[in-house]
């Protein structure tokens, strides 16, 4: 207690995330430098290990910024072995990618992600797209069609 008997104030314990056992960028994301297709489980990644050669693994993957790993406002639910999809940004914020595994292709429609991805879709200069494989959605209004190149 403090002289005036209130209780101490304290930082709030600031967790930093960890990927684990997750690695689910290491399934749907394409590394060129490894010949490792989209949507394909990285033959140097195990769940019981991580990333076997990943203090020397490629520019590709050393430059993915998973977003739920950068973003503290984004809580456990938003971990991609929990959604089933990946977030990452492109054009310097402009654009979220949803990347949505192909066993789950439509988890991104489950709540809350649909409407905080909707919402995120209506900002001024926000894209969100929606992948599973190459084909996908750019929300809005309407949602409109989208395919990989």
């Amino acid at each position: 207690m403090r002289e005036d008997g209130a209780a101490p104030v304290t930082a709030p314990q600031v967790t930093a995330k960890s990927c684990g056992d997750c690695g689910l960028c290491c399934k749907l994301m394409g590394v060129t430098a490894l010949a490792k297709p989209a949507g394909k489980w990285c033959r140097h990644f195990s769940k019981s290990a991580g990333c076997a050669i990943y203090a020397e693994r490629p520019g590709d993957c050393r430059v993915f910024n998973c977003l739920w790993l950068l973003t503290d406002a984004l809580d456990e639910s938003w971990k991609p072995t929990v959604a089933g999809f990946v977030l990452h940004s492109e054009q310097g914020g402009g654009r979220l990618v949803v990347e949505c595994d192909a066993v789950r292709p439509h988890d991104w429609r489950r709540e809350p992600y649909q409407t905080t991805l909707r919402r995120w879709a209506a900002a001024p200069g926000q894209e969100v797209l929606v992948f599973a494989g190459s084909r996908g959605v750019r929300l809005g209004d309407p949602d409109t069609p989208v395919r990989r190149v």
